[in-house]
């Protein structure tokens, strides 16, 4: 998952070379040695992980139009707020801004999908994220 800015310009530079190692490799004639099932196989590789960053960039940039982010379980939560910022347009820093604490605290616990970090503390970047969280507990049944 894309979390900031930076990791986007990344991925998509990465997109972008990945593009061109297909093109190259498609121009390219057959060495010697080399079938041309396996140049296939190559292609195919690259493909999939140009696929897997194309995702990741439009799953991104669809972020910042979003009203609804859902999280099917408690352990989607810290996945969601990170979302939520990138929907509201905040920055890491901007939102280390509005809870008072370093940017560095936020980048480690994106970085971390907030594992450690106390549920007082997700209460306050949810609140800090106006973000509004509702969820069904429902009990298995007892056999």
């Amino acid at each position: 998952m894309i979390k900031n800015e930076r990791q986007y310009k990344i991925t998509r530079s990465k997109a972008d070379e990945v593009r061109v190692a297909i093109s190259e490799l498609e121009r390219a004639p057959l060495p010697e040695g080399l079938s041309a099932e396996m140049r296939e196989l190559q292609v195919q590789a690259l493909s999939g992980t140009l696929g897997d960053f194309e995702a990741e960039l439009a799953d991104f940039d669809a972020l910042h139009d979003a009203t609804l982010i859902e999280a099917t379980g408690i352990g989607e939560f810290p996945t969601a707020l990170i979302r939520a910022r990138i929907a509201r347009g905040l920055t890491q820093r901007e939102l280390a801004d509005r809870l008072g604490i370093a940017e560095q605290s936020i980048q480690r616990y994106e970085a971390g999908d907030y594992a450690g970090v106390s549920f007082a503390r997700l209460v306050e970047i949810a609140e800090a994220l106006a973000v509004t969280v509702h969820y069904d507990v429902r009990l298995a049944s007892a056999s």
